[in-house]
């Protein structure tokens, strides 16, 4: 039997929306984004179509909406640099022959020059810009633009790094706001600072490499066992209560929604769910 093939022209292939600094400045003030705020910023740049001018529009068309009285936050988290006992993912487990190599030979986080790993384009981009600013820790660091950099970024604990000192619980000091171009609820780090807020999870030791007096130095620090299996349930219970604004940037829907909101409703949530279960366990 002969197989069918089916033939698309170039009049059937669709069109890659394509989109200018106007379009994305026009479609952000939609989603609620304003002059002075604080923003949490996280984007997957590869859903919104074509930018023109690449991720550097995206970057500037933030900073155009909050002007230089607001404050841009963006995650810059360097897991790779874990001790190869402590990683998680399941992508940069190394087989253990390599570990003795490995804790040999790395380089120590640096806050100029140490980039996160496989991240959005955007990520990197944005980093490249004149005024950032980025806190020291070599796990959780996080980069910042705006009024309030230096303050967020300023002495980032090592232990425990995403807790209410860390940039993280400052987004929630200035009554920031988390957006969310494109990311699933599972991929917003605001859900971990909430984890760390309700408590009860466990606390494991983890060890990153620091410089020290010039030579490297393996730094044990202290961290919660975070999990992100039930985030999506918390971002659906928040839409269902329209404590979420969306909308469309190109192709890609994006969120909108209050730091200190979405703690309180995924502490709640903790509480109900994960203090139900303990519970019913024991």
């Amino acid at each position: 039997m002969v197989k069918q093939f089916t033939y698309i022209t170039l009049e059937d292939e669709p069109e890659m929306v394509v989109l200018n600094k106007k379009d994305v400045l026009k479609q952000l003030k939609d989603l609620g984004i304003r002059k002075g705020m604080v923003l949490l910023v996280q984007a997957n740049t590869k859903k919104m179509g074509h930018l023109i001018g690449g991720e550097q529009m995206l970057v500037e068309a933030l900073m155009e909406s909050v002007g230089y009285e607001g404050t841009i936050i963006v995650p810059t988290f360097t897991t790779e640099l874990l001790d190869p006992s402590c990683q998680k993912n399941k992508k940069e487990k190394i087989a253990r022959m390599y570990w003795d190599d490995i804790r040999t030979s790395i380089l120590p986080f640096d806050k100029k020059l140490t980039l996160p790993k496989d991240e959005d384009p955007f990520v990197y981009q944005f980093l490249r810009n004149d005024g950032i600013v980025r806190s020291y820790h070599p796990v959780y660091s996080f980069a910042a633009w705006g009024k309030y950099a230096k303050v967020i970024c300023h002495q980032h604990p090592l232990h425990f790094g995403l807790n209410e000192d860390s940039p993280l619980g400052k987004v929630l000091d200035y009554n920031g706001y988390i957006v969310s171009l494109g990311c699933k609820y599972d991929e917003c780090v605001i859900f971990y600072h909430a984890q760390y807020k309700y408590g009860k999870l466990p606390i494991r030791i983890i060890s990153a490499p620091i410089e020290n007096n010039n030579l490297v130095q393996w730094k044990d620090m202290l961290d919660i066992e975070c999990e992100n299996g039930e985030i999506s349930k918390i971002g659906n219970m928040m839409e269902e209560k329209c404590v979420v604004k969306s909308s469309f940037i190109g192709t890609t829907k994006c969120n909108f929604f209050s730091s200190k909101e979405a703690v309180s409703m995924a502490i709640t949530y903790f509480k109900t769910h994960k203090d139900d279960t303990s519970t019913s366990t024991n």
